[in-house]
């Protein structure tokens, strides 16, 4: 068990939304060892997302591209599936306006979303996605202090803002001292990232893990009370490791697990015990209380010895 503010779970490890995102396989995929599971994007009505083709695997490079534009089957359709979920991750909902929502408009649409989906540990808001049209444009700080504000008065589960990974450093700054003031649960780092050459959509995997990695130092180095969770390009436990030794604490993967398949979350979970083990710390919790400096000893030395 390991807790960060206000949320328990047994793995730092989770799934990044995308994956299943009419909350329908939540059971099975929490028997792979995740630690939280982040079901969506949901929208309030049913969307079918952008026209086909719009996934795209890189092989050779580790990565996908995606253009879904938020296909899902709307917020009631959802709120039955979760009644089925009993497993024992912690349950994130990742929530996103509708295509043709005015911003103005979505601040109430996504409150009724909030208050539809109750079964949720926590909410992320999304609105770093490439594939909606003027989405990113509200990475603003007029448009979130509305919208959070308006959530906060609704609900008192735990929200994460996600953002996108192409943002300079000074609007990450002004995006988590945001989150800080509104006390946010914390901020999920990153989204995909555009890379025109490759094609329209957003891209994840190994190409997007320099960019997520950039943010990922901008907003820990800023030393806040906010959770920041990473993702982006994460594969193997040497990226856990780096994402500690920077100061964060838990992750969210997809793409790796499309590469490697249903055992790569048991692989990594062994290897985070076996960690422990070598320095006889009982349990993430005690590791995580440690000083960051001590902390990042430990893991360079477990580098230099075991990896």
């Amino acid at each position: 068990m390991t807790q960060v503010k206000n949320l328990k779970a047994l793995s730092p490890i989770g799934l990044a939304a995308g994956l299943d995102k009419n909350a329908q396989a939540l059971n099975a995929l929490s028997a792979l060892g995740f630690g939280s599971l982040e079901a969506g994007t949901v929208t309030f009505k049913e969307q079918l997302g952008n026209s086909r083709p719009r996934i795209w695997r890189y092989p050779e490079e580790l990565s996908l591209r995606n253009a879904m534009g938020f296909p899902n089957a709307g917020v009631e359709a959802i709120k039955k599936n979760l009644l089925n979920y009993s497993a024992s991750s912690l349950l994130g909902i990742n929530i996103g306006k509708n295509k043709d929502t005015s911003a103005q408009d979505s601040i109430e649409e996504l409150g009724k979303v909030v208050c539809h989906l109750k079964r949720a540990d926590y909410f992320t808001i999304n609105v770093s996605s490439p594939n909606t049209p003027g989405l990113r444009e509200l990475q603003e700080p007029t448009y979130l202090r509305e919208l959070f504000t308006h959530l906060q008065s609704l609900t008192n589960t735990p929200l994460f803002l996600k953002i996108a990974p192409d943002l300079e450093p000074k609007k990450i700054e002004e995006l988590a001292q945001l989150a800080s003031e509104l006390k946010l649960e914390g901020i999920i780092a990153t989204n995909t990232t555009m890379i025109p050459l490759k094609g329209v959509g957003g891209v994840s995997g190994a190409l997007l893990k320099e960019k997520a990695q950039l943010v990922q130092q901008t907003l820990l180095s800023m030393n806040t009370e906010l959770n920041i969770i990473g993702v982006g390009g994460l594969s193997d436990f040497k990226d856990i490791l780096k994402f500690w030794h920077m100061g964060g604490k838990w992750v969210q993967i997809y793409t790796a697990l499309i590469y490697q398949g249903p055992s790569l979350v048991h692989k990594i979970n062994e290897d985070i015990l076996f960690f422990l083990d070598c320095f006889q710390i009982k349990d993430l919790d005690t590791f995580f209380m440690i000083s960051q400096e001590d902390k990042r000893k430990m893991i360079e030395d477990y580098e230099k010895r075991i990896l």
